[in-house]
């Protein structure tokens, strides 16, 4: 990805792009789009939970597969 900046009109942007790129999941597309409507302090910190579990969830299928 590009350089990462502060500034909104890059956000913008690289949103766009996202959003416009089949490549990229319907999932993502959607988050991008939902979170635009929230407090970005909640988001940021669903965010947080979210990769926290999901790492939990990664390291107990690693440790099941032995």
């Amino acid at each position: 990805m590009m350089n990462i900046t502060t500034n909104l009109d890059d956000v913008e942007f690289i949103e766009s792009q996202i959003m416009s790129d089949p490549a990229a999941s319907y999932w993502l597309k959607e988050q991008i789009k939902e979170s635009s409507n929230r407090d970005i302090l909640d988001v940021l910190n669903d965010v947080d939970i979210l990769r926290s579990i999901l790492a939990l969830r990664h390291e107990a299928m690693k440790t099941a597969r032995g």
